[in-house]
């Protein structure tokens, strides 16, 4: 009898793939619905608004009870760090896929 622990195998590979394609399609969905969130985001990081509501929490105006974590002197940065990494590693990793692709050659069919 023949053993065809492989198709098992390649069978999982391909249910693991879908699923986390599947995950990796509402993340990306959840980025572009979110984008005018981002942008607005890093227009205030750049803003004097800002700048002024930096000056007031230094001057103790605003409430020690508000979350100001957007006034920290990295999270924002980190965040848009952080996307462009990940943006980078998209990029990469979808070349990859695409020449994962072409690389497979007619001997490799037959």
């Amino acid at each position: 009898m023949k053993n065809y622990e492989h198709i098992t195998k390649m069978e999982d590979i391909m249910n693991s793939h879908e699923k986390a394609l599947g995950e990796l399609e509402k993340i990306l969905n959840y980025i572009e619905s979110h984008q005018e969130d981002y942008e607005a985001l890093l227009k205030y990081y750049y803003s004097a608004q800002r700048r002024q509501d930096l000056e007031d929490d230094e001057n103790g105006l605003i409430p020690q009870t508000l979350c100001r974590g957007v006034l920290s002197e990295d999270a924002i940065f980190d965040l848009i760090g952080d996307y462009q990494g990940c943006a980078i590693r998209m990029m990469e990793d979808a070349l990859k896929i695409f020449k994962a692709v072409e690389g497979i050659t007619y001997e490799d069919i037959q």
